[in-house]
């Protein structure tokens, strides 16, 4: 290395020979992370998987920070490193059980812990990410982590794979708003070879038109007539087994593959409702859903349009719903994104409205046409007075969605209880069990003919 590149690197505050380098130097570029000062991946390689590792036995344990792209669009980049460096000075403090511990990059980071029980240990780090929960930018900033960890008689099993079990059982972490300590399993392991079957088998599953849209229909409150449905996707695995969601979309999500999925249901919509228009039916909007995974497409809008374009679709037949938790990740992106499509004259609801501590801050930033309510709020006016708290929050978030000019809309509904408490507090609409579960298309026709037969 030459003395110019390594004082470039060294960010040296003025110019110093390479004879005046020090040991010290020398280990605090190698092994020192830049932003926070503390030990970096290459420092924990050492232990882990060189010769020079600690013989202990030990249990390994790797996390990241729940939305920290959100902390830096919220806050900027200065004070969003003083989040990291509030994580690594918290490593720093837990000497008395854990080995080493480093920040591998971004807001990665990982330890090797004495060995304990998955009961006792689960208890520490739940006490170690409790200190780190209150942000120290903001006391009103909520911060959670999302943990992976092995266990000891694993990490001596596994060796040198030990690190990506600990992601692999990382990633498991799908909730928001709380922090998740997940330990690795064998039968996390066989769930990953058969998520893996299904994204290999993927494409030939679109090949040989495996997938089904079903329609749950839209009511409007007064009325209680269909004025639109949701696009919900099934698959009929190899024609033999009729597969919920649940059951692929986290794999196609995990494996960054949920695009393709996507573009296959907004085709088969597009087609169906120009069978629609040329049967002669009354034809309302079809809402498909754009996956979280999918939001970091810069060429999602063009995607969208290639195919509504092709089938020859009037653009208001489609809305498009984006969860409120993928909103996260790039506000502005999305922002945009919510105004280039409403304004290519599609429409755009966000769902799952209420889930995500974000909320209202995002209302600022964006223009959906409806908010749909989380079928957790929809659920928790059951059995309660108009005066507790759960009915007051429902009853504020109608009355601030129409404040704002969007139109609300209830998923989950199931009783004529919340019907009756929804209508009254000014809900626009209605959506679940109630009026109709999901149908597959012809069930569909049916119900839309059944209503226009009734005028």
């Amino acid at each position: 290395m030459s003395e110019e590149l390594f004082i470039l690197q060294h960010n040296f505050d003025g110019i110093c020979r390479l004879e005046d380098v020090t040991k010290e130097d020398l280990f605090n570029l190698a092994y020192r992370d830049g932003i926070t000062g503390y030990y970096n991946w290459a420092y924990m390689w050492r232990f882990l998987y060189s010769k020079s590792r600690i013989k202990e036995e030990f249990c390994f344990v790797h996390f990241d920070i729940k939305d920290f792209k959100m902390v830096n669009e919220l806050y900027g980049h200065d004070l969003a490193n003083q989040v990291l460096c509030m994580v690594c000075d918290a490593l720093k403090n837990a000497e008395d059980w854990v080995f080493h511990s480093c920040r591998c990059d971004n807001d990665n980071f990982a330890m090797m812990v004495k060995p304990e029980s998955e009961e006792k240990l689960r208890t520490r780090l739940e006490q170690f990410f409790d200190t780190i929960t209150v942000s120290n930018i903001d006391p009103q900033l909520r911060i959670y982590y999302r943990c992976g960890v092995v266990l000891v008689d694993d990490a001596k099993k596994w060796d040198d794979r030990v690190a990506d079990l600990a992601k692999f059982a990382q990633r498991m972490g799908k909730r928001y708003n709380c922090t998740e300590i997940n330990f690795y399993t064998q039968g996390m392991y066989e769930k990953m070879l058969h998520d893996k079957q299904l994204v290999v088998y993927l494409d030939r599953a679109i090949s040989n038109d495996e997938f089904m849209v079903y329609l749950q229909p839209k009511y409007e409150v007064n009325s209680e007539r269909i004025i639109g449905a949701e696009a919900l996707v099934r698959w009929n695995y190899m024609h033999e087994k009729l597969l919920p969601p649940i059951a692929f979309i986290p794999a196609f999500e995990n494996y960054d593959v949920i695009g393709k999925l996507d573009q296959v249901v907004l085709r088969k919509v597009c087609n169906q409702i120009k069978i629609w228009q040329e049967k002669g039916l009354p034809v309302y909007p079809i809402s498909v859903n754009l996956s979280r995974k999918r939001m970091e497409n810069k060429q999602l809008r063009e995607q969208i349009c290639s195919v509504v374009d092709e089938v020859g679709i009037d653009h208001r037949l489609i809305e498009f719903e984006l969860t409120e938790s993928a909103s996260s990740d790039d506000v502005e992106f999305l922002r945009s994104l919510i105004t280039e499509l409403r304004a290519l004259d599609f429409y755009v609801s966000m769902d799952d409205f209420g889930t995500g501590y974000s909320s209202l801050s995002l209302l600022n930033n964006m223009s959906p046409d409806t908010i749909k309510m989380d079928k957790s709020f929809v659920d928790s006016i059951i059995d309660k007075p108009e005066d507790s708290k759960e009915c007051m929050l429902v009853r504020d978030i109608i009355s601030m969605t129409k404040h704002l000019g969007f139109q609300s809309l209830a998923e989950g509904v199931e009783y004529k209880e919340q019907v009756d408490l929804l209508r009254k507090w000014g809900c626009n609409v209605f959506q679940g069990y109630y009026f109709s579960k999901p149908v597959p298309i012809p069930e569909y026709e049916q119900l839309i003919r059944a209503q226009e037969n009734m005028l």
